[in-house]
């Protein structure tokens, strides 16, 4: 790695800076087992705690695959074995609503061709789960629903998208894959993950909520104004991101989006990936199951939907992106390079064949620029 050229990231986030179009901000890089980038701008710290949104889904695919190794769970196996309120999904279609045809089969909700959309999605599936949404957590809020399972088995009265396996769309599923590992291990998704996850990859800071004692390490959440510049955000952002009570447990233990962390717990995790399972000496997952998990499982008609900005040149599977054709990503990349980002703009890719990590932090509501990414990854690489 030629450190001169890997300095040039300080101009360029600096320049971030100056611009205003970042106000705070964490990156590492890590190069064959050594640091050899860090830096924190403006108001954020080394140790600060970010929630990271959908860069919770990966660790939530390496929970499920580490039940899948102990013969526990069947991909091919249907979601409704495990919650029951998926046996009779309705597909929201052109011509009106109508029963499924398929079942929801768990490898579905690994990569994203269940049919489930998110709150607040466009099109009658998405408001369909924007009712069922709100009315899951009124109800687990009066006590009607008692659990995670309780509240992923509600989702399922919303209208799927399309039929199940024929097509992708980015949604509730790996909430829905949370709740099927709770049915499982018979303990709540926290717990599993702390078990057989936090502890052994020392990730102290990771949670669904933030220890009172660690809140004034909590990163500020900024939105940003017409002009595009970051201001704090407001309370009424707090809330649309479910970041109002960070330091409560959550209504419901999000595996598609609830955790919080730091750039240094989640380069454990990230080291974990790039070491074929293993983290100093404790081995989490086997190497023939990392080399499935970072292989892209969506079929061509699948493809046809896999549309979204950040994933242009990629494939995907098990909540991963996977680099497939660097000519499209205009990327200087490797192949076969894999990782995912979040909301607030976190992002993070891990590179076996240069055993390369980069995890970049942020909390603005709307997320990051793309361009900006691209950019970073393109200083990170033309160093090597």
């Amino acid at each position: 790695m030629n450190i001169r050229k890997l300095g040039r990231l300080d101009a360029y986030l600096d320049a971030q800076k100056d611009q205003e179009k970042i106000l705070g901000a964490s990156l590492l890089v890590e190069h064959k087992g050594k640091k050899v980038y860090e830096n924190c701008l403006g108001t954020d710290r080394k140790d600060s705690i970010y929630k990271i949104f959908s860069m919770t889904k990966p660790v939530t695919a390496v929970a499920a695959m580490i039940l899948y190794e102990r013969g526990e769970l069947d991909l091919m196996q249907k979601v409704s074995d495990f919650l029951p309120g998926f046996k009779d999904c309705r597909v929201a279609m052109p011509e009106g609503i109508r029963r499924a045809e398929n079942p929801i089969l768990i490898r579905d909700l690994l990569n994203m061709t269940s049919g489930i959309v998110y709150n607040g999605d466009y099109g009658e599936a998405g408001q369909s789960m924007t009712k069922v949404y709100k009315e899951a957590r009124t109800q687990k809020k009066s006590g009607i629903l008692r659990s995670n399972t309780d509240v992923c088995n509600k989702f399922s009265e919303a209208c799927l998208a399309f039929e199940p396996g024929t097509g992708f769309r980015y949604g509730l599923s790996a909430d829905v894959m949370a709740a099927v590992i709770e049915v499982i291990t018979g303990m709540p998704f926290s717990q599993f993950l702390k078990e057989e996850l936090f502890i052994p990859l020392n990730m102290t800071d990771t949670d669904f909520k933030i220890d009172a004692d660690r809140s004034f390490r909590q990163a500020v959440l900024y939105r940003r104004k017409k002009d595009g510049k970051p201001v704090r955000a407001e309370e009424d952002i707090r809330q649309k991101l479910e970041m109002d009570q960070p330091f409560e447990d959550p209504w419901y233990e999000s595996g598609g989006a609830g955790l919080y962390s730091t750039v240094e717990d989640y380069a454990h995790f990230a080291e974990m990936l790039l070491n074929k399972g293993a983290y100093h000496g404790k081995e989490i997952i086997g190497r023939k199951t990392m080399e499935f998990m970072t292989t892209s499982q969506l079929t061509q008609q699948q493809m046809n939907t896999f549309k979204l900005d950040s994933c242009i040149g990629y494939g995907y599977g098990n909540y991963f992106r996977i680099l497939q054709n660097k000519a499209e990503a205009m990327s200087n990349g490797s192949i076969g390079e894999f990782g995912w980002d979040g909301l607030a703009g976190s992002y993070f890719f891990t590179d076996p064949e240069e055993e390369l990590i980069l995890i970049y932090m942020q909390q603005i509501d709307g997320g990051c620029d793309h361009s900006f990414i691209r950019g970073m990854r393109q200083i990170v690489y033309g160093s090597i």
